[in-house]
């Protein structure tokens, strides 16, 4: 491989880095939220507020992104999104009181733009063969940081269980166990900060501003000096613009009218459907409430951080098997089998809590003495259940919501007689589904869909969306749907949503391997 196809390598993965430190954010809250609840008297709700608080801040993020990557260019960008990031990890580290909580986490919403971004940049510089693969990195990324995540959660676990003096002298407890989980994002967010700095800008911004010569000095680092003068010139010729042959002149509300075009309107309308399809999976809040599912399944909590964490590990290799055979199958083919594939997996998640039952018994609440009143359990003991809702509203009347909270994985572990292997089985096949799809093809598809002169607005625009329904509707929700609507209902609600995908992407979804973008841009027109 040449060394401006190494560096072209190298500088994706910098600026995709930014999915690592995303990834580690929505799913390091996952470890906290029993104890957030409980410290800070959260209902359901104000749970789900705190973990979509990122959501919110990405709403602004990404509006301030069109701006500032179109403006300051794609690097100067990044850099403000990596700062924001460890603002954001250090204050919700620190974070007093719920309020203090949400408002950091919306400032690390703020950063959620490094997601688009990254498909931005990436999409600009990296060679058409292996586009695929490039942007990818970007949800490779994502899920490293969830696993990584999903590890730090359950070392921390265990070290709170253990008590080991070295733990306590840190001042590492049961108390202070979430603030060492969020800050673990701390360190990661400063190195990314520094990284870029070793990032050039992209050749086809400067361009598109009229600094050739910049343009130039920056496609050196990326494309083979025997192909250097044609790629510029391409570049140049493809951004001309009918009144203006050398400077980009459209301002943000003439690239949000051309967005907005009848030509445009294939690349947008697929762009705006598949960032809603892929949150509408569910795998968001799956990923950042699974220890709380898995505790709907009994077992204890340390328990339920290990399954959670061998369900990340596997979900990193089927990953991995995306970028490998993305730019060999193609996005298309990837994308159709992805979405059958996680209809079949949530089909059994959604099975297996449909055929499950709860129910209390002399002996199987013994186990609970010495932690709750079990006198208070009385009236239920061997009435059959037959939706984990019914039986915990049965609780709430009866212990508390408080004490329900609490103890939640205990009761349900006494209670549950479900095929646990049959839920665990669905989640892991959902998740490799995902990963293997849905994950990675989306943000490969929206560096593709739109010309240059216009993926500024365009990509965070549909950024934008997918942060309304992934970042705050699904996730925020998605405690409240679990204790009112119950399993069932919630995991057959992911699954109508991928049906409904399943249908659009077979209808309008083009391929797109091996093509230039204005090869797409010329394909999508004509739709």
């Amino acid at each position: 491989m040449h060394t401006a196809t190494k560096n072209a390598f190298w500088f994706s993965f910098i600026v995709a880095f930014g999915g690592f430190v995303f990834g580690l954010d929505i799913v390091l809250i996952s470890g906290t939220i029993k104890t957030i609840t409980t410290e800070f008297g959260l209902t359901p709700l104000q749970v789900g507020h705190i973990v979509a608080g990122p959501g919110y801040g990405a709403l602004v993020g990404l509006v301030c992104t069109s701006y500032f990557a179109d403006k300051f260019g794609r690097k100067k960008t990044a850099l403000t999104i990596a700062a924001l990031y460890s603002l954001s990890a250090i204050g919700s580290a620190v974070a007093q009181s719920a309020e203090v909580l949400f408002w950091a986490r919306f400032i690390g919403g703020l950063a959620f733009a490094s997601l688009s971004l990254a498909s931005m940049y990436i999409g600009e510089i990296a060679p058409a063969k292996y586009r695929g693969k490039l942007v990818g990195l970007n949800q490779l990324n994502i899920v490293i940081g969830i696993f990584i995540a999903q590890i730090l959660n359950y070392y921390i676990i265990n070290m709170v269980t253990a008590t080991p003096e070295w733990a306590l002298n840190l001042g590492l407890n049961a108390d202070t166990a979430w603030r060492w989980m969020l800050g673990a994002e701390i360190i990661p967010a400063i190195l990314w900060f520094v990284a870029l700095f070793l990032v050039p800008e992209s050749p086809r911004w400067l361009a598109l501003n009229g600094k050739t010569r910049q343009a130039e000095e920056s496609l050196t680092k990326i494309t083979e000096p025997e192909h250097l003068k044609a790629q510029l010139d391409e570049i140049v010729h493809n951004l001309e613009d009918e009144n203006d042959h050398t400077v980009h002149n459209l301002s943000l509300a003439e690239q949000f009218k051309l967005l907005f075009s009848p030509q445009m309107r294939a690349a947008l309308m697929i762009g705006v459907v598949i960032t809603i399809i892929q949150p509408m999976t569910g795998m968001n809040p799956v990923l950042a409430y699974m220890p709380k599912i898995f505790a709907q399944l009994g077992g204890d909590e340390s328990s339920a951080f290990s399954q959670t964490v061998m369900v990340g590990g596997i979900g990193l290799l089927f990953t991995v098997l995306a970028l490998v055979f993305i730019d060999k199958i193609g996005r298309r083919p990837i994308l159709l089998g992805g979405l059958t594939w996680a209809i079949l997996s949530l089909g059994i998640v959604t099975l297996g809590f449909f055929n499950a039952s709860y129910m209390l018994t002399p002996e199987s609440v013994l186990g609970l003495k010495g932690s709750i009143d079990i006198t208070l359990l009385q009236p239920l003991l061997n009435v059959e259940f037959s939706s984990d809702f019914e039986f915990k509203q049965a609780l709430i009347q009866h212990i508390g919501r408080d004490s329900l909270i609490e103890f939640e994985n205990s009761i349900m572990t006494a209670a549950a007689d479900i095929n646990g292997l049959m839920v665990l089985i669905g989640i892991i096949s959902f998740q490799c589904a995902y990963n293997f799809s849905l994950g990675p093809v989306v943000w490969i598809l929206l560096s593709e869909l739109f010309t240059t002169k216009i993926r500024a607005v365009a990509i965070p625009f549909c950024g934008f969306v997918a942060s309304v329904f992934g970042g705050i509707i699904v996730p925020t929700f998605f405690p409240w749907q679990l204790a009112n609507m119950g399993a069932v209902s919630t995991f057959g609600l992911y699954l109508v949503c991928c049906v409904i995908g399943l249908f659009f992407s077979f209808k309008m979804i083009p391929e797109t391997k091996n093509k230039t973008i204005e090869e797409i841009e010329a394909e999508l027109s004509k739709q």
